[in-house]
């Protein structure tokens, strides 16, 4: 057998199970959280090529499969990132009982974690974009629930990522057929562009964000945040093997250049918008795209250090939008009366700060290692002037919510269950920003596989 046709059997059977049970209310939760739970766990413990014995029976797992001429190979670069993307999924699917998801959540999520892993997964990594193309249409039917209209925005998504799709499938052609190299200036150059046009886009450097805040208006905020991460989280991992595997690519100065300056624009920008909103839902758009600047400042660092830092955000944002996920129950993002409003408040409080990187939440340490680490100089000023400008509206959101709760309209009081999901949710995601070590494991595998940006 082999771990590429492990993760996909399950995956379908998952996907497909979820979808025979989507009118149960909790048996669906539970078998994806489960399956994907499963997978993330066995890809990074499970030894590749080595005889196993389990029950007295030998067996081994293999790390390629071949399909239709292209081979799909679970490696020691991609297997981290492939455990961050289940186990994210896991997260969500956990709580997605709580936040009422639509019936398509559950088994389109896990058919997305498929497709992203396919992504990570085939040899030349270059058709990667074909397996992101494919997980964007899936993420339609998250974002667009069957029987219901949608808002248009939503399709903006698929039409930027087709864009990215023929970018980087047209320079992986270059790259293979013609022989990029440093000494080909010219099309190195080309080559160039056309990676940071199809990079812009699946990292949502802006102008290429504005799906993300239009389709906050009116798309359920878990399945949004959700879609967000695991799309962003891909495009990142994708990123990084571009980096790793072409010397040339990231010798070039006028390449790290440009990713911290994508950096800094999602920074400021991110950071402003956010602060001129009014609702949680677009908020959480904007210091969303600000989350993701600081990662790619991270990144322009070219060092051992941004790039590990870039890792650990990752699974920081996860955690602090799993939180958020769980806090904003009602689609409109009305907070239930009572005992259960407050704590859904404070959850949603803490998410925010998550994102904006407060001290003592999830997003903070990897922010201020930002700051003190890298050695960023004056640029790194504008991580700390968007984390003051995200918190401002974070406090005034905080404070209009309390003030409006005597005149909210009732909502359903979520219940024990929900409230205890909150506090255990609340409290791993200020575990994170006391102890930021959790996720060393995970970044350290991660870096393992990226061989040529290590130290």
């Amino acid at each position: 057998m082999s771990a590429p046709a492990i993760i996909f059997a399950v995956s379908a059977g998952t996907s497909l199970g979820c979808l025979l049970l989507r009118r149960r209310p909790l048996a669906p939760h539970l078998l994806a959280c489960v399956g994907c739970g499963a997978i993330g766990l066995l890809v990074v413990n499970v030894p590749l090529e080595q005889a196993l014995s389990v029950l007295g029976i030998s067996f081994r797992v293999e790390g390629s499969l071949q399909v239709l001429g292209r081979v799909i190979t679970v490696d020691q670069q991609s297997s981290a990132a492939i455990a961050f993307l289940y186990l994210t999924g896991a997260l969500f699917f956990s709580v997605s009982w709580a936040f009422r998801s639509g019936r398509s959540f559950t088994p389109v999520g896990v058919l997305i974690l498929a497709l992203l892993a396919g992504s990570l997964t085939i040899k030349p990594f270059l058709f990667a974009a074909i397996f992101l193309e494919l997980a964007a249409m899936a993420a339609i039917l998250i974002l667009i629930p069957p029987g219901s209209p949608g808002p248009a925005r939503v399709l903006q998504l698929l039409i930027l990522y087709t864009l990215a799709m023929v970018a980087v499938l047209f320079t992986g052609w270059l790259l293979e057929n013609v022989g990029v190299t440093s000494v080909t200036p010219e099309l190195a150059e080309r080559v160039m562009l056309l990676l940071a046009f199809g990079f812009s886009i699946l990292m949502f450097v802006p102008p290429f964000h504005f799906w993300l805040p239009s389709a906050a208006r009116e798309v359920h905020p878990p399945a949004l945040v959700f879609v967000a991460v695991v799309l962003q989280s891909a495009g990142l991992f994708t990123m990084l093997r571009f980096l790793d595997t072409y010397a040339w690519l990231r010798a070039d100065p006028r390449v790290l250049s440009a990713i911290e300056l994508g950096g800094i624009v999602m920074i400021g920008f991110g950071s402003l918008s956010a602060m001129a909103q009014r609702t949680l839902p677009r908020i959480v758009a904007y210091a969303l795209i600000a989350d993701f600047g600081v990662g790619l400042m991270a990144i322009g660092s070219n060092s051992s250090a941004g790039y590990r830092i870039a890792l650990s955000m990752a699974g920081a944002r996860a955690i602090g939008l799993m939180l958020y996920a769980l806090s904003s129950g009602a689609r409109d993002g009305a907070i239930p009366r009572g005992a259960g409003g407050r704590l859904g408040r404070l959850g949603s409080l803490i998410a925010l700060a998550s994102l904006a990187g407060i001290p003592l939440s999830a997003g903070f340490p990897a922010r201020w290692t930002t700051i003190a680490g890298l050695g960023l100089g004056p640029r790194g000023l504008w991580i700390p002037a968007g984390t003051a400008l995200v918190m401002i509206a974070v406090v005034r959101w905080g404070t209009q919510a309390a003030e409006l709760e005597p005149k909210e309209a009732a909502v359903t009081d979520p219940g024990l269950a929900r409230q205890l999901a909150l506090g255990l949710a609340i409290g791993l995601c200020l575990a994170m920003g006391v102890a930021p070590q959790l996720t060393n494991q995970w970044v350290n595998a991660a870096m393992s596989g990226l061989v040529n940006l290590g130290p």
